[in-house]
């Protein structure tokens, strides 16, 4: 169940260890559909496991979409293997499930390269990704190398790294973010103890320009007040995040318009961090403290309360929603249960409900597909299928 207000659990750095950063970590490449898998029916979705198993999980403070911490580790193909779906107490059109079998497939050839295949400055350092640019061809990533220790702009195809903001203190300084194309934004972190002290900048791609946003607020005792943890969720020329400002977690919701700098409190509550879907800001609230969440959202064209689209009216007690302003996915209060849909105006439908003794852990949304990982593996989903 996702409550407001909890504390930022600490998903800390992990100390100095180079270890090789792939291609595919960086760009969330997803696998092409391939032939059928298993004797599974033609309209069947396919997961391609193995992805954890072969790149392991990403170290650092990164998580994709709105997710909550990263779990899990490697694990087997087909560890995941999911019998038919059962509909999802209080969830609409559960019951209406287009597929019987969820079938795991190995990931092609492609996939399988790309992970064997590292960042040339992931070699000599510790690198952690935040974003990728418009083009695809640079990562936006936190860098900690004999050279520099910052937030960096890296070049794929070289290995190049072009520094953004080195950290005053590379020994805690630390990076979570975000981008959208053209901007990058992400809360720089400034202790090892705890992620509720932070800065938020943003970064224009286009210009070079670095401006900050905001900062953490403290209360009356000078420690920060707790804060959920994400990062900022970029979309356009907007940024959102979310940040403690009172005791019994209360939260206020930012808006900051990135063009401008123009940065405002869209919501002050029981809040958890917010998301964009199209043209509308969202967020979970709930009326108080432990009670489950429900999606609120405003419209970035009026500045007034929206009307949920249809696919995310259903959502309640979870944090873990993503979208890109079509497809919409996000997971049941027990983390056991997937629910999908493909059109804002359609409800979604439980996909995948997981076996016993296995959780989610992270979920992100990608052209054509989906991402999601488990506390055995990771794995994508052929999302033009379902």
């Amino acid at each position: 169940m996702a409550t407001p207000g909890s504390q930022r659990p600490g998903r800390q750095r992990s100390g100095r260890q180079p270890g090789a950063l792939t291609a595919v970590l960086v760009l969330g490449l997803l696998a092409a559909p391939s032939a059928g898998c298993g004797g599974a029916p033609a309209a069947s979705p396919r997961a391609r496991s193995a992805l954890g198993q072969a790149a392991g999980p990403a170290s650092g403070p990164r998580g994709a979409g709105i997710a909550g911490p990263a779990g899990g580790g490697p694990g087997r193909p087909g560890a995941d293997r999911a019998s038919a779906a059962q509909p999802g107490a209080g969830q609409p059109g559960a019951g209406d499930v287009s597929w019987q079998r969820f079938c795991a497939a190995p990931p092609p050839a492609r996939l399988r390269a790309d992970l064997r295949r590292p960042v040339r400055a992931s070699l000599a350092g510790e690198v952690v990704p935040l974003g990728l640019s418009a083009d695809g061809r640079t990562a936006y990533v936190s860098a900690w190398t004999s050279r520099f220790a910052g937030v960096a702009a890296l070049r794929l195809a070289t290995g190049r790294l072009r520094p953004i903001r080195a950290f005053p203190d590379p020994a805690a300084d630390q990076a979570d973010g975000s981008s959208g194309g053209r901007w990058l934004v992400w809360e720089e972190t400034h202790s090892l103890q705890s992620l509720d002290n932070f800065t938020v900048y943003a970064w224009d791609s286009a210009t070079g320009r670095l401006r900050r946003l905001g900062h953490s607020l403290r209360g009356r005792h000078g420690a920060p007040w707790p804060s959920p943890w994400h990062a900022p969720a970029v979309s356009g020329n907007y940024a959102a995040w979310a940040q403690g400002y009172g005791p019994g977690g209360e939260v206020e919701v930012m808006l900051a318009d990135l063009a401008t700098g123009k940065v405002s409190i869209v919501r002050r509550g029981h809040t958890q961090p917010p998301f964009f879907d199209g043209n509308l800001l969202v967020w979970p609230e709930s009326d108080q403290p432990g009670a489950q969440t429900t999606l609120h959202a405003l419209s970035l064209s009026t500045g007034r309360p929206a009307m949920l689209p249809t696919a995310l009216r259903a959502v309640h007690g979870t944090a873990f929603v993503v979208t890109d302003g079509t497809r919409t996915a996000y997971l049941n209060p027990a983390l056991t249960a997937l629910y999908y849909s493909p059109a804002p105006a359609r409800q979604a439908r439980l996909v995948l409900r997981l076996p016993p003794g296995v959780d989610f852990a992270d979920l992100a949304i990608a052209p054509g597909s989906l991402a999601w990982a488990t506390t055995r593996a990771t794995y994508i989903g052929d999302a033009a299928l379902w």
